[in-house]
Formats: structure tokens, C-alpha cells, sequence
């Protein structure tokens, strides 16, 4: 998940204005759409950020995987079925940035699964069209060698998000259950570097880790090496429902704002930019599955609706009209609110298909909340 949220009126430093300005350069309709977001938020509008997951494979079997429970594998494995459900096709790719684009909308991360295993990942890129938005992928760097990241740079991609759980080498590989994952993604921040894409680090928090001296070095190597460090908090969903010692308590929480006067760190929590959402659930960010349903975060398995049946306006009108997701809030909803959290997993409980409908979760007349 990525923060890049724009205001006029906030002093940059050079570095980050010198990216603005190449960026105006090269894609100046882009760079328009992204200096007016401040303005859409001052007079009362959003401008989520849109988390396409086209496709769930993946070469991981991540600990603490939020998508892990979307995947045909799962599926397979627990509930001994196949998903027959229609899925994403390009002419849904273009349809959703035709209407984003119409909203004003500017920012698409490309995630999953393990984006850059998608065989059509190129024609994706295309279909968002990169000079009407600002691309992003996350990745876990398996695949990001110096080929690959110029090739990301040549078709459109802005920006990497890569995943580094411990600045400890065996402790990353073991959390990833993949040995030599580590050294990969080390070899993916120099790639990214000198392909000359826009980076920034993501790092899971689990329980205990803020206070550790492994995240300190973190977050120093990551300031040292001039990138952001993103910072993730293990919530009780997807495979951290089997994992609830991994899940982090407000001390977690508190330690990293500490550091965050220090280091390159943040959190979605974090105010950028002069931008202060708080919880940033449909205010800042959206996903799109794979079947074309739209939750209010990575980590909320509940539909705002299917973009197939509903417009992309009026599924965001319905957020902001949820009590839970619209006003403002200074908490993670699916990370700290204890009532949402019950509620979330009585609902998704034994569900074999996520997210849960609109209607059966979230809903129009709120009969969630009762």
C-alpha cells in the first residue's frame, strides 16, 4: 500500500520536487491530476488510491499473507473446490480507468498474488494507460533483476513497493517461507535504483518488532538508502487468523510513531503531505478484486459492491456513507476496533468466497450495525 497524497501548500524537499517536476515533464497530465488532490480533499472529495488484483498467484506462502484466503490454492486446499466465478479481463481493466479517470482519480497499484507473474502484466499496465495515471506495483523482488525494472520503467510503471520483513536475513526468508528471498529483494533495490523507478520498502509489523533493534537498523538502512519505509500492521485477517501471536497491540503502534521523528518510516496512518485521513478506508485507498468487488482496504473482506453492477462513484458514495468507513477516525478500524473486528470474523468465518457480497456485509440500511 502506498501514500502518495499531494499538497500545494507543503514545503518538498528537493529530492521530492525534482521528482514533480521530471514527472511534469514526461506525463504532465498526471502530474496535474496528482497536485490537484489537495484541492478535491479541501472541498470535501476523495481520491483513493486503487489496488488492482487482477490475479492471486504467487510464488509465496507468506505467514501473514491478507490474500492468502482469495486464492485458488486456498480454495483447493480447505475447501476442496474450484472457483468458477468470472474474473477480470482487460476491457474491466479499461472500464475502470475510463471511470477513475472521469472521478479524477490518478494512483493504481498493481498487487496480488505476486504481480509480475502475470503473463498479460504488460497489456494491464496499457490498459490503465500510464499517461493517464500513476502506476504502481508492489512486488516481493523474486523477479525484479535489472532487465525487468528497466522494462518496468520502459512500459509506464512509476513506482516499486517491495517487501523486506527483517533487515535479518534468515528472519526474512523464514517469514516468506522462501530461502533467498532476502538476498533477491536486496538485489531489487539496487535494480529499482538504477532503473530510475520511484521506490519505497514495506516491512509486515508484528508484535513486538517495533520496540527490536532488527527494525531500528530497518529503518535506518531504509533512510540511509533514501527510501520510505512503509509499515504494515499484522491484522487478524487472511492467514493471520491462524496467527493471532503475530497481530500487534497499540504499543506496536506507538513505538513507530516515535520512530517515524527519526527514520523514513510510516504507516497508512501517517499523515502526508499536510494530509491527515486517519484510518484511510475508501478515503485513501480501494481494492478491486479479482472478480470485480471493491473493499474498503487490503484487509477488510466485506464489498462496497461489484463494479460489474455498480458504478466506481456510487460504490465510493456507499463508503463514505458507512458509518464505519466515511467520518474520520484516528484508529485502524480492522487493526484496533475490537466491535468491527468481531464482527469481521463471525461474518467471513467458513466463507470459501471473499469478499462477502454487499447486502451480506456492509449495506445499504446498515443492518451490520444494529
Amino acid at each position: 500500500m502506498t501514500t502518495i497524497v499531494e499538497d500545494a501548500n507543503c514545503a518538498l524537499n528537493p529530492d521530492e520536487q525534482n521528482k514533480r517536476n521530471e514527472l511534469m515533464a514526461r506525463k504532465p497530465y498526471v502530474a496535474k491530476k496528482l497536485a490537484a488532490i489537495s484541492a478535491q480533499e479541501a472541498r470535501g472529495e476523495i481520491n483513493p488510491i486503487i489496488r488492482l488484483e487482477k490475479s492471486y498467484l504467487c510464488n509465496f506462502t507468506c505467514t501473514h499473507c491478507s490474500a492468502e484466503h482469495y486464492m485458488d490454492r486456498h480454495l483447493r486446499k480447505v475447501f476442496k473446490i474450484e472457483d468458477s466465478r468470472r474474473k477480470m479481463d482487460l476491457d474491466d481493466v479499461r472500464e475502470i480507468s475510463r471511470q477513475a479517470d472521469e472521478l479524477g482519480l490518478a494512483r493504481f497499484v498493481l498487487t496480488g498474488g505476486e504481480p509480475l507473474l502475470m503473463k498479460d502484466f504488460d497489456e494491464v499496465v496499457e490498459a490503465i494507460d500510464p499517461d493517464k495515471h500513476y502506476i504502481i506495483t508492489d512486488t516481493n523482488g523474486w523477479l525484479l533483476d535489472d532487465e525487468k525494472a528497466r522494462h518496468l520503467k520502459s512500459i509506464g510503471v512509476e513506482k516499486v513497493q517491495l517487501s523486506l520483513d527483517s533487515y535479518i536475513e534468515g528472519d526474512h526468508d523464514e517469514f516468506r517461507n522462501m530461502p533467498g528471498s532476502y538476498k533477491r529483494v536486496m538485489q531489487a533495490i539496487d535494480a529499482s535504483l538504477d532503473a530510475g523507478l520511484n521506490l519505497i520498502l514495506s516491512t509486515v509489523l508484528v508484535k513486538g518488532r517495533a520496540r527490536t533493534q532488527e527494525f531500528r537498523d530497518l529503518c535506518k538502512f531504509s533512510t540511509d538508502r533514501g527510501v520510505g519505509l512503509y509499515t504494515c500492521y499484522a491484522k487478524p485477517t487472511g492467514s493471520c487468523e491462524e496467527h493471532a501471536d503475530l497481530v500487534i497491540e497499540k504499543e506496536d503502534a506507538d513505538a513507530v510513531r516515535e520512530l517515524e521523528k527519526e527514520y523514513k518510516v510510516f504507516t497508512h496512518m501517517t499523515p502526508s503531505y499536510g494530509s491527515y485521513k486517519g484510518c484511510i478506508t475508501v478515503k485513501g485507498i480501494i481494492t478491486i478484486t479479482d472478480t470485480m468487488e471493491v473493499t474498503p482496504c487490503p484487509y477488510i473482506d466485506f464489498s462496497l459492491g461489484n463494479l460489474r453492477e455498480t458504478p466506481l462513484k456510487e460504490v465510493l458514495a456507499r463508503g463514505m456513507r458507512n458509518p464505519w468507513l466515511g467520518p474520520h477516525r484516528p484508529d485502524c478500524l480492522i487493526g484496533e476496533d475490537q466491535k468491527f473486528i468481531a464482527i469481521h470474523t463471525a461474518k467471513t468465518k467458513d466463507q470459501p468466497f471473499l469478499p462477502i457480497p454487499y447486502g451480506q456485509g456492509f449495506s445499504d440500511n446498515d443492518s451490520l450495525f444494529a
